[in-house]
C-alpha cells in the first residue's frame, strides 16, 4: 500500500467527518449551529476552548485539533450550539479512530502563516481585538458598543467591497479601532475571504492569495491590523496596491496615532480613506454605552463608564491604565523589580525598533540595567522565574504586560504609548546599550528600515546610518531614498547625495523628494526641474503640481473687444463714491457661464467612474482629476456634492449676488470656474460673446485678477497642488498650524466656514445622476 496516500487519505477524512457533523446538527438542530456560536459553548463549564479559526481550519483539512480533550469540547460544544440531545455525537471510539490515524499522517510542509477564512467565521481575539476581563460563560469580547465613526467606516468598505480600495482606522492604543474594523468587516463584508497575513513576510503570499481567489471570482479582505508593520520602505508598496485594486481587494487596516503621525514617507496611507477613533468617548457613545448595560449589566461596562470621563472605554475594558500604574509601582522593596525591569526592558526595545516577539533570552541579558540603583541586591529581587511569571500572567484573565507570541514575548502596546506620553521621544529616551542591541540583532530587511525609523523618531541619525547603510551601498534603492529622507534636516548635501543614488537606481518618488529638498532650500527654479521630471516619470503628485488651476492671461491681439481701462481716471476717483466697483455684468455673465459648464463636466464624469479612483492618464475624469491628488480616491456621494459647489456659486450671480464660497469644495470650484472663464475669454471669443449678449462692454470687463481677490479671502486650498507641501491638510502639519490653515482634509471640505453662513441643507442637486455599481 501507498503509505503516503493512506496518510492523506486519512487527515482528508478526518475533515470530511467534521465537516459532515456540522451539515447534520445544521439539518436536525433547532438552532444554526454557527462558528461563533459553537466557539462560544466551547468556552463554557472550565471545556478547552476552540476559536472559530481553529474550526476552520478543521474543516479544510489544514489543521488538527491539539488533543483529544480539544475534539471532544468541539463535538459537545456542536450539539449545544444546535440545541440537539446531549450524546448525538457521542461515538468516542469512532471519532478517537479518526483523530489517531489523522494524527498519525506526517504533517504537511509549514505554510506560510497568513490565514484565510470567511469574514463571518473570523475570531475577533485571533484578529487582535483586545481581550477584556473574562465573564464566568467564558466571554471574553463584551458586546459592542456603537461607535460614532460606524456609519462612515461601513459605508466607505460597502462602496469598496465591489471594486476594492484602502479604509484606515487610525486612534491610540486600546482606543477601539480594532474592534472597529472587526464589527465594520463583519456587517458588510461577511461573505468575503478573509486574509490575514501573521507577519511582514507573509504579505507576498497574502497578496497571491488574492490574486488566485480573484480568478475564481471570489472577493477577498487584506487584513493588516497595525498597518504600520507592513507599510513603508521595504514592504508593502505601491505596486502591491495597485495588483489588489486589479484584484478588487479590500485592504482594512490600523495604526496608532502617534505612528501615523511620525510616518516620513506617507504615500501609501495617503491613498486610505481613513477614519479617526477616538480614545475619549463622546457623549453619545457613553449614552449607547450606559444603554447597554441596564439591558445585560455586565459589571464590565459598569466600571468603564465610570471612568469614562479620564479613559477610554474600550481602554478600561483592555485593563490599559492598570497595567500602567501596576508598571510604575512594581520596583520597589517586596514588589516586583526584576518583572518590571524584564517589562521596561523590552518597552525600550520595541520602541528602538524591534517591534516583533523577543526572546526570553534577550530580555534576561539586559534587564538587570533597569533594576534601580546602583546596588541591585538592595532591593531584593524576585527570582527571575517569578519575575517572568508576574510579568506574563494576565491580569483579571484580559491581557499581560508582556504578551506571549510565537517564541517570544512583545509588551502591552498601551504601555509604549503611555511612556512616551510620560517622557516624550529624544535622544536620550533609549539606553545606547539597546541602541547596540537592536542593531546586532534587528538583521532582517524590514527590521533595519524599522530600527532606522525609531532612531529619526528620537533624532538619533547616527543610528539610523548605521541601520541602513549596510542596504543603501548594497544598491537598495527604498534604504538610499530613507537615508535621503531622515539626513536632510541634519545634512542636506548628504540627504542630495542619496536621493541622487536613489533616482540613479531608477526610484521614482526620489524625483520630487529631490525637488522638495531643493524648494526647502530656496532653489525653486532647480525644484521645478525636479518636479518635472518627476511628472514625466508617472509621479501623481507631480503630475498634479502642473495641474493647478491658473488664470489664462491673453494678448491683446487675441481680444480686440476688449475696453482697456483708464488707469489714470480710476487712480483720480474717490474710492467712496466708486459705487460700481466690482465685477461687471459680462465678466459675472462668463463666470456663471463657466460655473455651469463645470457642474454639468463633473455630473457627466460623475455617471461614468461613481466610485473609481481617478488619475490623470488611464482613469482621467474631466473636473475630478484637476482637483488635488488627496481628492482622487473619493466616493460618488462626495463628488456629487462637489459638482454642486460650482452649481451654488452660480445661483449666486443668478440672484444678483457676488459668488461667495462658503466652504473649501466652492474655493475650488472658483479656481476651477476663473481659470475656464479666463481660457473662453482668450480662445473661445465667439462663445463670450454669446453669453454675454445684450450687455455692453465696460473698461473693467474680465478683470479675473480682480475677482480673485473680491471673491477669495485667502488661496490656501491650492497649497494641495505643491508637491513640498504634502501632508499640509493635516491639523498636525507645522505648516497647518504655522498659518492657522482650516478644511483641507477632503472629508472637510463642504463643511462651512462660518455657522452664520451656511446654505441650505435641503437644497438637493442640480442633477440627479445614474451613478454605476463599482
Amino acid at each position: 500500500m501507498d503509505h503516503s496516500t493512506f496518510d492523506a487519505d486519512a487527515r482528508a477524512e478526518f475533515a470530511r467527518a467534521v465537516r459532515a457533523a456540522m451539515e447534520e446538527a445544521k439539518r436536525e438542530g433547532k438552532t444554526k449551529p454557527t462558528l461563533e456560536k459553537i466557539s462560544r459553548a466551547t468556552a463554557a463549564k472550565n471545556r478547552p476552548p476552540v476559536s472559530t479559526s481553529a474550526i476552520s481550519a478543521w474543516c479544510s483539512g489544514d489543521r488538527l485539533p491539539r488533543t483529544w480533550s480539544v475534539l471532544e469540547s468541539f463535538l459537545t460544544a456542536l450539539e449545544q450550539a444546535a440545541s440537539l440531545p446531549r450524546g448525538k455525537f457521542d461515538d468516542p471510539p469512532r471519532w478517537r479512530r479518526l483523530y489517531e490515524r489523522a494524527r498519525a499522517a506526517p504533517s504537511e510542509p509549514p505554510q506560510p502563516g497568513t490565514v484565510a477564512i470567511r469574514v463571518r467565521d473570523a475570531d475577533p481575539l485571533e484578529l487582535m481585538v483586545h481581550r477584556a476581563r473574562t465573564t464566568k460563560d467564558g466571554n471574553a469580547v463584551p458586546v459592542y458598543i456603537p461607535r460614532d465613526v460606524d456609519p462612515d467606516v461601513r459605508a466607505a468598505l460597502s462602496r469598496m467591497s465591489g471594486s476594492g480600495g484602502v479604509v484606515l482606522l487610525v486612534g491610540d492604543s486600546t482606543a477601539g479601532k480594532t474592534r472597529c474594523a472587526y464589527e465594520a468587516m463583519r456587517a458588510t463584508l461577511s461573505d468575503h475571504l478573509l486574509i490575514a497575513p501573521r507577519h511582514i513576510t507573509d504579505l507576498p503570499e497574502a497578496i497571491s492569495k488574492a490574486v488566485r481567489a480573484a480568478r475564481s471570482d471570489e472577493r477577498c479582505v487584506l487584513w493588516l491590523n497595525d498597518i504600520e508593520k507592513y507599510l513603508g520602505p521595504g514592504s508593502f508598496d505601491l505596486k502591491d496596491l495597485h495588483t489588489l485594486r486589479t484584484t478588487q481587494t479590500v485592504v482594512l487596516g490600523t495604526i496608532r496615532s502617534r505612528i501615523r503621525k511620525d510616518l516620513p514617507d506617507e504615500e501609501l496611507v495617503r491613498l486610505a480613506q481613513e477614519f479617526e477613533v477616538e480614545r475619549l468617548w463622546s457623549a453619545g457613545e457613553v449614552d449607547r454605552a450606559r444603554k447597554q448595560f441596564r439591558s445585560d449589566r455586565d459589571e464590565r461596562l459598569r466600571l468603564a463608564i465610570s471612568q469614562a470621563a479620564d479613559f477610554g472605554i474600550a481602554e478600561t475594558l483592555a485593563t490599559g491604565p492598570q497595567l500602567w500604574r501596576e508598571l510604575r509601582g512594581a520596583s520597589v522593596v517586596n514588589g516586583n523589580p526584576r518583572g518590571a525591569a524584564l517589562v521596561w526592558c523590552a518597552i525600550d526595545l520595541a520602541l528602538a525598533g524591534l517591534t516583533e516577539p523577543l526572546s526570553v533570552g534577550l530580555l534576561g541579558e539586559l534587564h538587570e540595567d533597569y533594576l534601580p540603583g546602583s546596588n541591585k541586591q538592595l532591593i531584593g529581587p524576585e527570582p527571575f522565574e517569578a519575575a517572568l511569571s508576574w510579568a506574563t500572567s494576565p491580569r483579571d484573565a484580559v491581557t499581560r504586560l508582556l504578551i506571549p507570541e510565537g517564541d517570544g514575548l512583545r509588551p502591552f502596546d498601551y504601555l509604549l504609548d503611555a511612556h512616551l506620553q510620560d517622557r516624550g521621544p529624544s535622544p536620550k529616551l533609549i539606553p545606547e546599550k539597546v541602541w547596540a542591541t537592536v542593531l546586532a540583532s534587528g538583521t532582517e530587511r524590514h527590521q533595519r528600515f524599522s530600527i532606522a525609523l525609531a532612531a529619526h523618531a528620537n533624532d538619533r541619525m547616527d543610528i539610523g546610518r548605521k541601520a541602513l547603510l549596510p542596504l543603501a551601498e548594497a544598491q537598495d534603492a527604498e534604504a538610499q531614498r530613507t537615508l535621503g529622507v531622515l539626513c536632510e534636516h541634519t545634512d542636506r548635501q548628504e540627504a542630495a547625495r542619496w536621493l541622487q543614488r536613489a533616482i540613479d537606481s531608477g526610484d521614482v518618488l526620489s524625483f520630487r523628494l529631490m525637488g522638495n529638498l531643493h524648494f526647502r532650500n530656496q532653489d525653486r527654479e532647480t525644484a521645478s526641474q525636479w518636479y518635472r521630471k518627476a511628472a514625466e516619470a508617472g509621479d501623481e503628485v507631480a503630475q498634479s503640481y502642473y495641474n493647478e488651476p491658473t488664470l489664462i492671461r491673453p494678448p491683446k491681439a487675441q481680444t480686440p473687444h476688449l475696453i482697456e481701462p483708464d488707469v489714470g481716471a480710476a487712480a483720480d476717483a474717490d474710492w467712496d463714491e466708486a459705487e460700481d466697483y466690482g465685477p461687471t455684468p459680462r465678466t459675472l455673465r462668463v463666470l456663471e457661464a463657466a460655473f455651469v459648464i463645470s457642474a454639468d463636466m463633473a455630473y457627466d464624469s460623475l455617471e461614468e467612474i461613481g466610485d473609481q479612483r481617478v488619475d490623470l492618464t488611464h482613469n482621467y475624469a474631466a473636473v475630478f482629476s484637476d482637483l488635488p491628488v488627496l481628492t482622487w480616491g473619493q466616493n460618488a456621494k462626495w463628488r456629487r456634492q462637489m459638482a454642486r459647489c460650482f452649481d451654488d456659486l452660480a445661483q449666486d450671480i443668478r440672484s444678483g449676488e457676488w459668488p461667495q464660497p462658503t466652504c473649501t469644495g466652492e474655493e475650488m470650484a472658483m479656481h476651477i470656474a476663473l481659470e475656464r472663464a479666463s481660457a473662453m475669454v482668450a480662445d473661445e471669443p465667439e462663445l463670450v460673446d454669446m453669453f454675454t449678449e445684450g450687455l455692453p462692454e465696460e473698461a473693467g470687463d474680465y478683470d479675473w485678477g480682480l475677482c480673485l481677490g473680491l471673491f477669495l479671502e485667502d488661496t490656501d486650498v491650492l497649497f494641495l497642488y505643491e508637491p513640498w507641501a504634502q501632508g499640509i491638510e493635516e491639523p498636525d502639519n507645522p505648516i497647518h498650524r504655522h498659518l492657522g490653515i482650516a478644511n483641507l482634509e477632503a472629508d472637510d471640505w463642504f463643511d462651512p466656514f462660518r455657522e452664520n453662513e451656511t446654505r441650505d441643507p435641503e437644497r438637493g442637486f442640480r442633477r440627479c445622476t445614474a451613478i454605476p455599481p463599482g
